[in-house]
């Protein structure tokens, strides 16, 4: 598949996160990611999220890089906020559906559908259950900081040719998901 200019420039601004001061419109652009040492492993929680217009794609991770749940997320944009709509990745973990390799074409019955919010709260991202519903509501959860450099392992060109085609593609996000 040959890469056209519009998407090369994707991959390239996905790969790096800018340090530039936060811009409102793409409010949720970046690496959020939280890592703690448990009995000599490290486990990790971490987003990987990209943000155009009124579509959030993200990738997710948790639990130690050996034996964790991995997994893909499209959201909509509510303000300050976000909703994620579908999610797949590894079954067991936030979802039953594992995500397929191809990118395209989006089709709604290869994701499992949730509703569940997105915040930033002080600077730090939030995913919350159905119950939760404000920043009021985090209690003493840390949250996810924002980084400035992803300390994972480089992600998968699977990974980067989903994150381009959801976040180019007409077909995503679903009709369902468009206003």
């Amino acid at each position: 598949m040959r890469l056209s200019i519009a998407m090369l420039f994707c991959l390239a601004s996905f790969v790096t996160v800018s340090s530039a001061r936060a811009d409102t419109s793409r409010l949720f652009d970046g690496v959020w990611e939280s890592c703690e040492s448990s009995s000599g492993t490290q486990i990790c929680e971490y987003y990987v999220l990209r943000q155009k217009e009124g579509r959030i794609c993200g990738l997710w991770h948790h639990g130690a890089p050996s034996r964790g749940f991995d997994g893909r997320l499209i959201a909509e944009v509510e303000g300050l906020s976000g909703r994620v709509k579908y999610m797949c990745g590894t079954p067991g973990s936030q979802t039953r559906t594992e995500c397929l390799p191809q990118p395209i074409p989006f089709n709604a019955a290869e994701w499992t559908k949730t509703d569940r919010p997105l915040l930033i709260c002080d600077r730090r991202l939030y995913e919350l259950d159905g119950r939760n519903r404000s920043c009021a509501d985090i209690g003493k959860s840390p949250g996810l900081p924002k980084l400035s450099s992803f300390s994972q392992p480089e992600l998968s060109q699977e990974d980067r040719d989903w994150m381009i085609a959801c976040l180019i593609d007409p077909t995503y996000p679903p009709p369902a998901l468009r206003r």
